[in-house]
């Protein structure tokens, strides 16, 4: 069942030197979910960089299946691979959200805790 996701990819810098190389990796990275984007699969790309410029993420909203999918292709490993040698910390991570997920996953955890004896 798909169900309200987003895909948040983070890092902690560029690696030293490989500063232009990064900008590539990070515009093939927003290439690639425009794409997705502009055929009705998800939601554009949406960069958040500190305000020191240290560090950075950007969240992609979608449907926890099209994501999945998308992250299981050959061209998005390829981006990740680059991403990896350019910039510190690299992670993307797929996380439930909206009003149904969060009750969904309180109902989880109270069940959960209840079963174990700590509630």
């Amino acid at each position: 069942m798909a169900r309200d996701a987003a895909l948040v990819t983070s890092w902690t810098g560029t690696v030293p030197g490989r500063e232009g190389k990064a900008l590539e990796a990070f515009t093939d990275f927003l290439t690639y979910w425009g794409k997705l984007a502009a055929d009705g699969k998800c939601q554009e790309a949406e960069p958040f960089f500190s305000t020191d410029g240290s560090t950075g993420f950007a969240i992609v909203r979608g449907k926890s299946d099209v994501l999945q999918t998308a992250i299981e292709t050959e061209d998005f490993e390829k981006l990740t691979t680059k991403a990896q040698l350019t910039v510190k910390d690299l992670r993307t991570q797929v996380y439930y959200t909206g009003d149904e997920e969060v009750q969904r996953a309180i109902r989880l955890f109270g069940e959960s805790a209840s079963e174990l004896g700590y509630l």
